[in-house]
């Protein structure tokens, strides 16, 4: 089975989990999901470790090392022992207990720190022990936040229900369960998935809660009455399920549904929720058949709908308290005729931006605007014309261009214009076997913004801001970003600022290729006196 890194929305196999060998991830930041809680811990802390040995030694040890230490003067042993727990808390655990052979003042500090991050990138047998035996040694009588993040299989079920226990009884604030699957496991993942133990669906004191491979299946009522952030991936849903944790959360601010499945339905009728993100369906079926989940959600402000839909299209209504949208998603249609899914295609983008077209903030991903692209200048019109602020999560080639002309073309209010280059970026759109976008459209790249400065100089009127964020000077393809940046300072008369943000690894690298570049880009005409020309 197949890697899914949330962060990207790599090619994969349909149906795919979460897999053993993913190295982390949703990406994300979307927080709640793998991504979000990553925070560098790529080790393990097992019960060999020599900071597990010494951190049960008696007072009579030799301490003479102890000596020499605290003879030295420096920063961190002037620190009282709250900050250093503090500073504990955002290190992996591993390096946490390894703090207990510094010294006398160290050996137990380690079992005070309030957050606790289990993370196994390599089996080892020893890892259960290795928890068990720091919940024993853990002194804090709150755990702030507690993540665990290995390769699940059913024999842990009883020793994960005890880790569990153990965090809910310290009234743990931050809970997350990051499962993963099993190489081996190639059908019905979900009947080795973590069965959340019935104690679970009562709790008072979980503030954010990442459910990842767990099979949800609640004998009462769910009670969650402090969660304000649930995130859940690679898990069956039904809707009634879904309306159940809806009732049981009632000052639930924000839902992320990652990698899921079995939903048709999403109506949202809670007050307080306000962001909401589907990222990715899972088509448990393997079903090529075209099926539909609708969105309905009065109160929510902000919407994502990312990754590989594979063939179930979302269909967004009843959102008139929505201030922003991002709709970095594709479409993967396996059956019938390849010009019948381009126009299928745009008929769901189209419906998608009728949706939202009262947003004052919108990201549009690669598949989107290429599909934009196949039908240049159709239907659009000033659909967008509430719109502010426009962000493109592209890496700008060729065919995104028609495009992005669509888009600005319809967005006659825009302010601030985003190319984010090294975002996750959704896949660009297929080339189907006898059908591509040549048969629509074949045009030279590097005359197309001067043939389109008729037909969008009004549209760039409100125009003040441009941001190209992860610019690689000397990438194939960067005079598209040179096009398109001359296009922008030529015909925006209000523009204010052009910043152009190299991607960090590449500026050693390319250093007189960028100073050349620069050097060009700051001689281009400009419209506006006002308009100034940033690097970083």
């Amino acid at each position: 089975m197949e890697s899914e890194p949330e962060e990207s929305h790599s090619s994969e196999s349909e149906g795919s989990l979460i897999s053993e060998q993913e190295e982390g991830s949703y990406s994300s930041e979307s927080e709640g999901s793998h991504s979000s809680e990553s925070e560098g811990n790529d080790g393990y802390y097992s019960s060999h470790d020599s900071g597990a040995n010494q951190s049960v030694r008696g007072d009579d040890d030799e301490d003479d090392g102890d000596e020499e230490i605290s003879s030295r003067k420096d920063g961190i042993s002037e620190l009282s022992d709250s900050i250093l727990i503090r500073i504990l808390s955002f290190l992996p655990m591993k390096y946490v207990v390894a703090t207990s052979i510094l010294s006398k003042r160290w050996q137990f500090l380690w079992t005070m720190v309030p957050n606790l991050v289990f993370r196994f990138r390599r089996r080892d047998e020893h890892f259960v022990n290795s928890i068990d035996k720091t919940l024993v040694l853990h002194q804090n009588s709150q755990i702030k936040k507690f993540l665990i993040d290995f390769t699940y299989q059913s024999q842990f079920q009883s020793s994960v229900n005890v880790w569990i226990r153990h965090a809910t009884r310290k009234n743990v604030e931050e809970l997350h369960l990051q499962f993963r699957v099993g190489q081996h496991i190639r059908s019905s993942p979900m009947d080795y998935a973590h069965a959340l133990p019935q104690f679970l669906y009562a709790n008072s004191s979980i503030v954010k809660l990442s459910l990842w491979f767990c099979n949800i299946k609640p004998t009462w009522v769910i009670s969650w009455p402090s969660l304000k952030t649930l995130s859940i991936g690679s898990v069956e849903l039904c809707d009634d399920l879904i309306e159940e944790i809806l009732s049981g959360c009632p000052a639930l601010e924000s839902l992320e549904l990652h990698h899921c499945f079995g939903i048709n339905s999403l109506n949202i009728t809670s007050a307080s929720l306000k962001k909401l993100v589907i990222n990715r369906y899972w088509d448990s079926s393997h079903s090529h058949h075209r099926s539909v989940l609708k969105i309905s959600a009065p109160n929510v402000q902000s919407l994502g709908i990312l990754g590989n839909m594979y063939t179930k299209e979302c269909r967004v209504k009843n959102v008139p308290s929505l201030f922003d949208a991002s709709l970095n998603f594709e479409l993967a249609m396996q059956e019938g005729n390849p010009k019948d899914h381009y126009k299928l295609y745009h008929k769901v983008v189209m419906k998608l931006l009728k949706s939202v077209n009262h947003v004052k903030a919108l990201t549009v991903g690669t598949w989107c605007i290429q599909v934009l692209s196949i039908f240049e200048g159709k239907d659009l019109s000033s659909l967008l014309s509430n719109l502010k602020c426009l962000i493109l999560d592209t890496h700008l080639n060729k065919w995104d261009l028609p495009g992005i002309a669509n888009l600005l073309q319809s967005s006659t209010h825009l302010e601030t214009f985003v190319i984010n280059m090294i975002s996750p970026c959704s896949q660009q759109i297929s080339v189907e076997v006898g059908f591509s976008f040549t048969d629509l459209h074949n045009f030279d790249e590097e005359k197309y913004w001067s043939s389109r400065e008729g037909v969008l100089a009004n549209s760039l009127i409100n125009l003040k801001t441009v941001k190209i964020i992860g610019v690689i000077w000397n990438q194939p393809g960067i005079e598209l970003v040179f096009g398109l940046v001359k296009f922008l300072l030529k015909n925006a008369r209000m523009l204010e600022k052009v910043e152009i943000c190299a991607k960090r690894d590449s500026q050693s690298r390319s250093r007189w290729s960028s100073l050349n570049s620069a050097q060009s880009l700051l001689s281009f005409p400009r419209a506006s006196p006002n308009a100034v020309v940033l690097f970083s």
